[in-house]
């Protein structure tokens, strides 16, 4: 008697990086931040899945300070709150999210940004860090609460980071104390220029070290041939995350990447603004020479995007989104 013989499935093909953390961030200000009272945070939770594919979410915490001299950390009505931060946690691991929170300062004058914030006495110093510890706990033990799967005990803190290192292992100690996740801490782009990596950063409490990666692709406002994207993104950018994962022993993580929606948007990725016009195709043409070379790059084992519903960034409902959702894909499916 004749069998039909069982056609052969093709098998699917493993993951290509089954650990990467695929991650998109997902800032909201107030103390309705993450929770439900704030209309925008579910949708955008669930359109980050569809439309991304990523399996971490960022979520990003708002502390300010008078100015660079002086000490006092604080929270202001932007800010979130560790009940909110609790809540949105939960959720999203519901969702079938892991959590990256991170922490930044900014100065209520005309720098604006934390990176600026540096001490030249051991008092002050001791100040700001028994301060900044005092603002972060409270988070922290939300997020224990919650099961948070990573925190960082700072961002792109440039200044901070030449402080003794004592007064940074004595920040990492306590944090380790209240929280068992995963410690982490996300560099700047421009402080990998300009300072080798600190004796701190090896702190063996401290899991990984991220590094926001706005390099500029080019020079001046200019237009680029998208071909030449690739290469120049392992020039300009990924030679930088390699450095510091050899300086470290250890894999870094991008912790933010993000383009602008301009022709103009790989110079100065960092800024909000530029001269140029609306390129869609640039942006998703920038983010695919990213994970083209993120790809064959084991030294770096995740990125989370800059950033969900913030224009002129934000990637939704655009290629770009299509071009990470991919990539995801691959890395992960």
């Amino acid at each position: 008697m004749y069998r039909l013989r069982p056609l052969r499935q093709t098998p699917t093909p493993p993951p290509l990086r089954p650990n990467f953390a695929a991650g998109m961030i997902f800032p909201q200000w107030g103390p309705r931040s993450y929770t439900t009272a704030d209309k925008n945070w579910e949708p955008g939770v669930k359109e980050i899945r569809t439309q991304t594919g990523a399996n971490w979410l960022g979520l990003y915490l708002q502390f300010h300070q008078d100015s660079e001299f002086t000490t006092n950390v604080h929270v202001a009505n932007d800010g979130q709150t560790p009940a909110g931060l609790k809540a949105g946690v939960e959720m999203a691991h519901k969702m079938g999210y892991r959590v990256y929170v991170f922490p930044a300062i900014t100065l209520n004058n005309v720098h604006a940004w934390g990176g600026y914030i540096k001490y030249d006495t051991d008092a002050d110093n001791q100040a700001w860090f028994d301060n900044y510890w005092q603002q972060l706990k409270p988070f922290l033990l939300a997020c224990q609460q919650a099961k948070c799967d990573r925190f960082s005990i700072g961002n792109e803190y440039e200044g901070l980071e030449q402080s003794p290192d004592i007064y940074w292992h004595q920040l990492i100690t306590r944090v380790h104390s209240v929280y068992s996740g995963q410690i982490v801490y996300s560099r700047n782009f421009s402080s990998q220029l300009k300072y080798p990596i600190p004796q701190w950063m090896k702190d063996p409490l401290l899991s990984e070290v991220g590094l926001s990666s706005y390099y500029s692709l080019i020079d001046t406002e200019t237009n680029v041939a998208k071909r030449q994207l690739p290469g120049l993104w392992k020039i300009r950018v990924q030679s930088h995350l390699d450095e510091m994962a050899h300086a470290l022993g250890k894999p870094v993580f991008i912790s933010e990447l993000g383009y602008r929606d301009t022709n103009y948007a790989g110079y100065l990725p960092y800024q909000d603004t530029d001269d140029g016009v609306k390129d869609l195709a640039m942006q998703s043409a920038l983010f695919d020479a990213a994970f083209q070379n993120i790809a064959k790059d084991k030294l770096i084992d995740g990125v989370f995007v800059w950033a969900w519903s913030k224009p002129p960034f934000a990637p939704n409902y655009t290629p770009a989104a299509k071009v990470i959702h991919n990539w995801y894909d691959i890395f992960l499916r």
